[in-house]
This record gives structure tokens, sequence and C-alpha cells, in this order.
């Protein structure tokens, strides 16, 4: 007797009792499917929470003056940006970028008051930089042809009252120490997906600051997106070489908690399913032993007949390992077919809207999974079918062939 006979028996036999089989290869197939089901609904969450900070607000690079980025006072702005610009101009690995004005001030209307982050942007530049401009929901985009106009985001307009023409007060310090306002009307009213930032930040057309405060002569903040996120880096280094007096961040320095989520999810969906996949083995151990005590005899026969102990534990493990073979291209192709219809079409979860704007992603998830997430995830559960079938084997094992054969 030989391993390719034992293999053969281990076939035949996965298919001698088929309801009990099938059963099994159907607890496999769902299993699977959830799991990748759910592992696919956590990874667009974690990428559609880095996009939207990413394509929003961040931008693959941020650059400063370094004594802005410890005191955001407006008389830090970015010195010579003159070489900057000449050389983002030309680099093939920039995608876009846009030169940022920051005040940091109290925006005050006859409802209350709330300190916000002032972005004063060229609209004609920014918008290759954030995508505020389409998330914009009431109003337009800087088309009016008044002065003092500026964009803010629905939960800090509810927060204040703030509509359409509505007209909030911005109070900051300006570069003498003095305390300045100016008068702004409400333009547009966008709604990012990120309830924090659209709490927290206005946009202002930068003109206008420059022309409420004429000493401001420079930019406090240069956004930068890359061709792709892989050369984020490379680029990084290079601008910091350019000046010793920059700060150049790219994203996962600026939003570290952002970063950190995304370096440990990989890690975490592996973790979950193999929490599924664990909690799924017990079914096998159980559906194996059963079989093993209905074949009791037939294994003290074989036994007697003289099958090794060795052959007949690969024997029970390929049995087992047999029903993941079927169950898995089933799994994973169904897993793979709804998982891309849902990425297409996405899954709208408008019910707990507010509890995903706090998480930073919109209501609508838009399903995603790396492939090599199915191959990794098939290997697991190969693997936990063996394990699996150690038990049972073993309890084969400990047979008495005289006994069984009575």
């Amino acid at each position: 007797m030989n391993l390719l006979t034992i293999i053969k028996i281990g076939w035949r036999n996965v298919w001698r009792n088929r309801s009990r089989s099938t059963v099994v290869v159907l607890s496999v197939i769902m299993g699977l499917y959830g799991g990748l089901l759910i592992l696919s609904l956590m990874f667009a969450l974690n990428d559609q929470r880095m996009d939207n900070a990413i394509n929003t607000y961040l931008a693959n690079i941020q650059v400063h003056d370094s004594r802005f980025a410890e005191e955001y006072s407006l008389d830090q702005f970015i010195d010579d940006h003159e070489p900057i610009d000449e050389m983002l101009s030309k680099d093939k690995r920039v995608k876009a970028y846009s030169k940022r004005v920051i005040i940091n001030g109290m925006l005050s209307n006859s409802t209350g008051s709330h300190g916000v982050t002032v972005l004063g942007v060229n609209p004609d530049t920014d918008i290759n930089v954030s995508n505020v401009k389409s998330k914009i929901i009431e109003g337009n985009y800087f088309k009016s042809t008044k002065n003092n106009t500026m964009l803010i985001g629905e939960k800090l307009a509810g927060k204040l009252n703030l509509r359409l023409r509505s007209k909030g007060v911005i109070t900051f310090q300006d570069l003498n120490g003095d305390i300045t306002s100016l008068l702004f009307r409400v333009e547009g009213i966008f709604k990012s997906g990120n309830s924090i930032f659209d709490n927290n930040n206005i946009i202002v057309n930068q003109k206008t600051i420059y022309n409420n405060i004429p000493d401001l002569k420079g930019f406090h903040e240069i956004a930068i997106i890359t061709i792709e996120d892989g050369l984020t880096d490379s680029l990084k280094k290079d601008l910091q070489v350019l000046n010793g007096n920059y700060k150049v961040e790219s994203w996962d320095e600026i939003a570290v908690e952002l970063a950190y989520a995304n370096k440990t999810m990989s890690s975490f969906l592996y973790i979950f399913m193999l929490i599924v996949l664990f909690g799924l083995s017990f079914g096998i151990i159980n559906t194996m032993l059963m079989a093993i005590l209905e074949r009791k005899k037939e294994l003290g026969m074989l036994m007697s007949i003289g099958m090794t102990r060795y052959y007949v534990f690969l024997m029970i493990c390929s049995e087992t390992i047999f029903l993941s073979l079927i169950a898995i291209p089933f799994g994973v192709l169904i897993s793979y077919i709804t998982i891309n219809y849902f990425g297409i079409e996405g899954i709208d979860l408008s019910v707990v809207q507010s509890g995903l704007e706090n998480f930073g992603v919109g209501s609508v998830i838009y399903l995603k999974l790396p492939n090599e997430y199915y191959f990794n995830i098939s290997v697991m559960v190969i693997l936990i079918s063996f394990l699996s079938s150690i038990f049972p084997a073993i309890r084969a094992l400990k047979i008495n062939p005289v006994e069984a054969t009575k």
C-alpha cells in the first residue's frame, strides 16, 4: 500500500456519506464567505477613511516653515518659496500642489461662536489637491463675484445655524498681535464625510485674506499630491534637502493615529479570520469524530490486514483536507463576485451615517479586498483543516483492532 492509494481511499471516504460531507462543505463555504465579506468591509472602511483624509485636507505631503509647525503663528510663513515652486512644477512625481494660508481664529454670529481653522486657498489650484468642491451640498465653490465669501462644513453650519448668504465674523490675531475681525458670507456648505474636519474648518479665497491683511505676503502651507503613494517618501526626502527651514511631513506623520490604524489593519484582519476559522474547526472536528466512531469496525479491519497507523493517520487527514479543497473554490468565487459587485454599487449605511462620519468615512461603503488576501486566507483554511483532523486521527489510532472487529 502506497501514499497514492491512501489518498484515493480518503477521497472515496468523503463521498460515502454525502449528506454529512455536504454539510461540512457548506459550513466551510459559508464561514469563508462571511469571513471574507467582513474582512472586505473592514478593509474598505479603513481605506476610505485614509483616502478621504488625504484627498480632503491632508494631501500626501505638507510643507511648512519649521516655526509654524510648532506655534501656528500668522507671521511664520514659508520664506523663499520660489525654489520649491520651481521644483514641484517640474517634478514628474507631483500630480498637483497648492499653497495655502492658515489662520486660527473664532467664528461668531448671533447664535454663538466656535474655534475654527481658516484655510485660505487658491480655488484654481486647490481643486486639484482637495475634493471639497465635489463635496458641496449647497451653494457654489467660489463662483460669487462678491468678496469675503466662505465655505463651511455642514456640521459647523448646523451648530451656528448658518445658511447660504448668512454672515459670520472671524476673529483672529493679525501679524502685529492685534485682534482683528473680518465679516464673511456663506457661499457654500460642504459635507466631506469627516465630521471632525467639517466641524472645525472653513475655507476662504486667499485673495480675500491678502486684501484684508496687506502685510501678509507669503504662504503657511504647501499641500502636495503625488502620482502614486509609493513616491511620497522619495519626494519628501528631496524637499527636505532643498531648504533646511522647511518642515516636510508625509500624511502618516501628520495623522499618526490614521497611519497606525493603516499599518495594523492587515494583522488585525488575519487575526479576525483566524478566530472565525478556529470556530469553524470545532464543527470539522465533531464531524470527523462521528465518522470515525461509525467506521470503528472498518478501521480495525484495515489495521488487522496490515495498514499501518501512519497510513491511517494520513487517510483521516486527507479526508478533512479534501472537504476544505472542495469548499475553498466555491467560497472564494462567491466572495469575489459579491465584493466586486458591492465595490461598484456600494453599500448604503445611512442608518449609521453619523457614526461613520465621526470615524471619517461617508455613508456609502465600497467593498474592497486585495487579491493576496484570497490566497492567504485559502492557505489558512487548508492549514486549519489539517490541524482539525489531528485530534480525530489520533482517536482513530487508539482503536484496538481486535476489539473493533468483534
